[in-house]
This record gives C-alpha cells, structure tokens and sequence, in this order.
C-alpha cells in the first residue's frame, strides 16, 4: 500500500480541515451538511466530524437560529451571491451570547451550476465584548454607571419622536444636590463620590423602568419621565425623589442628610427639541435653589418658554 502524497489536493485538504482553528464547512443544495473541519465538530460536541454529515442547521442549532442561516443559504445559492463577514450571535444553553463572523460563498460543478455552498467561521467573542466595554464606556458616566449627557440627549430625541407621532406629553426632570460642595469640603472628594454613586442607585430605584435616569456632570442628574398629564406624574416623581434622597446616606464613617433642588419642564409646553426642553427644565431648578433649594418647580405660564429660556451660566 502506498503512502498518501502529501502534495495531494485531498491530502492537504484532509490536514486543513483536520487542524484549522476555523469552522469550515461544505452543504448541499438541501442545506445539509457534507463535510466539516474538526473544530467545528468539536465545537458542537462531536468527536467524529463525519457524524454531522447529511445534518442540517436546525438539528444542529435549534428552530430559531436554523431557520435564519437556511433563509441565509438558500439566497446565497439561489442569487449565487455570497455573504461576507455576516455578524451573527446564538445564545447558548448557559444563557450566553456565541458571537460569530462568517463568510459563505456558492460552490459550483464544471458547467458553472451551484451545488451547494462553503462556509468558513471565526468566534469573535473577546472582540465584541471589547467593542461592547467600549460602547458602554462611551455612553455612561464611569463614575456611577448611569447614561451620561450623550445617552441621555440621544433618548430624549428618541422620545421627542415617539412623543410627536403619537401626540403624548413627557417630562424632563433637572436635579442638583444642594451644598454638594460642602460634602467634598467637610469630609472629602472620596465621600463626594461615595455619595454621588449612592445617589445614583437610590435614583434608579426610586423611579419607574419606563423613566430614565443620567448623570450629565458633577453634581447633576437628569430624569425624563414618559406619558405625563398637565405635569401631574412628573410632580408625583419629583416628590418621590426627594422624599427617597432625604433619607441619611452613610458614607463609610460619615452619615450624610443631603436635599435637592429639581427643575421640570414640560413637552410640549416648554419646548419641542432637546436643548430648548433642558435649558427650560435648568433654569426651572436655578430658581427653586434660589428659592433656598429642597423643592421642585416646574416651568410654566409666567416662566421663560420655550425660545425664551436663557442660559442659567
């Protein structure tokens, strides 16, 4: 018996799907499964590669996913276009998302006819949970993990539209700690974040999964409050929050009473974008902390509108 050439097509393509790191695969025109690299074998619990032959995505993945990379398949070989690095994520039995990058391309017989299609791919899981850790890095306050003023911008816009096509009111809440400063000047800028966090989760425990809450810098945070009528919700949750935040903080071996002053301007009353209902919903708790703070105030008839709300520094 002679040995195999190891210059052989068939034999270096044995050792690429024996020893690529990849999950490589060949399917028929059904979609089912004619050959597979050893990981990808591996990867889906089996020792032998050839017990996947003749399988389909659905016996492999399940309904869900299945019928999404058949819908994926079939295309490719009915367009004979293929699909290139396509992201896709599975969830997994322990509840975990399996990010992927894949790329399939038609295969064809020597008059050029598609016969099935060759698939090649790559785990990219530390890569997505990087651009992940990123995004969120972007979009929050590292400090308290709350969204921060672009977040925050970006829902309100978002809530702007949904307000204007369904002709619902919404509330934007404006809140600053009063004497903030003399926190960090009687017991430090580490008891100042200690409290700035504590805060934070008070807030978000405080109001409704359907409101949200940011840290927009310092000692200022910002509630958008949906579906208020004639402002009665947004003053119901500004009672409520300062009800939650006059209870002590203790702050290591510090025990801390703070009070709050809150500004609220109302859609569309105050104004119809962004930067006018914020600078409304500002200038609304500049005046109830020049009133003496622990109080909230609205902006309404007799207060600057919408247009009209100057800038409070």
């Amino acid at each position: 018996m002679t040995a195999p050439d190891p210059l052989s097509d068939a034999f270096l393509f044995r050792a690429l799907m024996d020893s690529t790191a990849e999950s490589i695969y060949f399917k028929d025109r059904q979609c089912r499964m004619l050959r597979v690299s050893r990981k990808m074998a591996q990867g889906l619990g089996f020792s032998d590669p050839a017990e996947l032959v003749g399988k389909t995505d659905i016996e492999l993945y399940g309904d869900a996913f299945g019928q999404k990379t058949r819908r994926d398949d079939v295309k490719i070989m009915e367009t004979n276009r293929p699909i290139i690095d396509l992201i896709e994520s599975r969830q997994l039995d322990e509840g975990r998302a399996n990010w992927t990058l894949t790329s399939k391309m038609p295969l064809h017989d020597e008059l050029g006819n598609v016969i099935g299609l060759a698939g090649i791919t790559h785990e990219i899981n530390e890569i997505r949970q990087t651009e992940m850790a990123l995004q969120h890095l972007a979009t929050h306050d590292p400090l308290t993990d709350l969204p921060n003023r672009f977040l925050m911008e970006d829902r309100l816009s978002q809530l702007l539209s949904h307000a204007y096509r369904s002709g619902t009111a919404f509330a934007v809440l404006f809140m600053d700690i009063d004497g903030f400063k003399d926190v960090n000047d009687s017991h430090g800028h580490e008891a100042g974040d200690l409290l700035l966090r504590a805060v934070a989760s008070r807030l978000t425990k405080t109001v409704r999964r359907s409101d949200s809450v940011a840290r927009i810098g310092g000692d200022e945070f910002v509630i958008l409050v949906e579906t208020t009528r004639e402002g009665r919700e947004a003053d119901a949750v500004a009672m409520k929050v300062r009800r939650a935040l006059a209870r002590p903080f203790v702050l290591e071996k510090h025990r801390v009473k703070i009070t709050v002053s809150i500004g609220i301007s109302l859609y569309p009353v105050n104004g119809g974008d962004p930067e006018t209902l914020l600078r409304a919903a500002d200038y609304a708790m500049y005046l109830a902390k020049r009133e003496g703070g622990d109080r909230h105030l609205t902006c309404l008839p007799g207060m600057p509108q919408a247009g009209e709300v100057p800038a409070r520094r």
